[in-house]
């Protein structure tokens, strides 16, 4: 029989309280967290929310310390701890008990080793558009230069074939998926070593390649029912709902990045040809999309009605002084699914991206060009897409957006 989750916020911290404290945690850290747990209950409840979940904590990162925005860099020991006490809430909610941690293994870099890293993370940063995609080369660097060159005690000028066949072997535990990738970011690796003068022959082509279907995620979608219950259920009578509807009409009418509507401004939006020109963050192309009808509506609305009086530039601010440009809107998705009701599943992220994949999925289904459904979210290329031709369902969000005035280009 499942155990009913606690929701109760102080009998949920009190549970978490003494869980930590019988698995051994130091009073200062039981002081630290419950300070934070009683300035999260002080939020909640100015906010009229009595029982707590997972969102209401992700909601209150985001007022507290602008989170998960500030993942993109070192976050600060407070910052740590906020997150920190978070997690405990979410569970001991969850499982009843909060597991011990996994002891990790510190890495001594030599200099000369740290030296390499640094520069081709510069590397990575100068040739690659995508932050998660540096990401994904510098781990598999940094794992490969662990095992070889610090526990092997490999020598950067003697990396071969054998030495390449014996590492990529040890990959055999990682899903074929993962393996694939980790694999690319090696190949990445190599050609820095080559181009940078490390080695004297470039040893990429010795990197195995894994052939066939890496079973490649299916986005995940709503219906046409939830996207129509996700918009209903936002409260455009005050400011901040009238902003939540706008965002959310243009990630899923015109399949617009996260990124790309935090940093619209102004001078993007044509209103006399009806249009939205932008640069996007992601594929570094110029795109212009139609500005639809409801979308100029609802962005007509916001800034009239709901938009703080501010000289900034950006369409979307904060709704807190000093108004400044938004920096993500992953929590209003969030927050807009969980007030609907609406279940995406447990590890489904709760983001923007949803309505882009949604959109797509539906003009796949419509028989649209791979090219034209490429341009609309931005695509490097036509293969990004193919993940949606596995999806075929009746009835999605249908959308009035006019496909021959969308462009894209370098």
């Amino acid at each position: 029989m499942e155990t009913k989750k606690i929701t109760n916020l102080e009998e949920l911290i009190n549970q978490t309280k003494q869980n930590l404290k019988d698995t051994g945690y130091s009073s200062t850290s039981l002081c630290v967290h419950g300070k934070i747990w009683r300035e999260l209950s002080e939020y909640l409840s100015s906010k009229g929310i009595a029982s707590y979940a997972p969102v209401n904590g992700l909601d209150y990162l985001h007022y507290k310390i602008n989170y998960p925005e500030i993942l993109e860099r070192t976050l600060t020991h407070d910052e740590r701890d906020f997150i920190r006490a978070i997690r405990f809430l979410n569970e001991y909610q969850e499982n009843g008990a909060i597991p011990s941690a996994l002891p990790r293994r510190r890495i001594i870099w030599d200099s000369e080793t740290e030296s390499l890293r640094e520069e081709f993370e510069v590397f990575c940063q100068k040739n690659l558009n995508s932050r998660s995609t540096v990401k994904s080369r510098m781990y598999a660097a940094s794992r490969f230069m662990q095992v070889v060159l610090i526990d092997k005690q490999v020598k950067v000028e003697k990396i071969n074939a054998k030495t390449i066949s014996e590492y990529a072997a040890g990959l055999s535990g990682y899903s074929k998926a993962t393996a694939t990738v980790h694999l690319a970011g090696l190949r990445f690796f190599f050609r820095f070593l080559y181009e940078k003068g490390y080695v004297k022959a470039d040893v990429s082509p010795f990197v195995p390649r894994l052939h066939g279907a890496t079973g490649e995620k299916i986005p995940h979608i709503l219906s046409e029912d939830d996207v129509r219950k996700l918009l209903d259920s936002i409260d455009r009578g005050n400011p901040i709902g009238k902003r939540n509807y706008a965002i959310l009409l243009m990630a899923a009418l015109l399949g617009m990045r996260d990124s790309d509507i935090t940093n619209l401004t102004f001078s993007n939006l044509d209103w006399e040809k009806n249009s939205i020109t932008f640069f996007q963050k992601k594929t570094s192309r110029m795109v212009k999309l139609p500005l639809l009808p409801a979308v100029g509506d609802a962005l007509i609305d916001y800034l009239k009605y709901g938009r703080p009086q501010t000289d900034s530039s950006y369409v979307f601010v904060k709704h807190k002084a000093p108004f400044e440009k938004a920096v993500s809107f992953y929590c209003v998705m969030s927050v807009c699914i969980s007030n609907a009701g609406i279940s995406v599943g447990k590890n489904v992220s709760h983001g923007l991206h949803i309505l882009r994949h949604t959109l797509a999925s539906e003009l796949v289904r419509q028989g649209e060009a791979y090219s034209t459904v490429s341009a609309i979210l931005g695509h490097s290329g036509i293969g990004s897409t193919d993940a949606y031709t596995h999806i075929d369902l009746d009835g999605l969000l249908k959308c009035a957006l006019e496909l021959q005035e969308v462009t894209s280009h370098e």
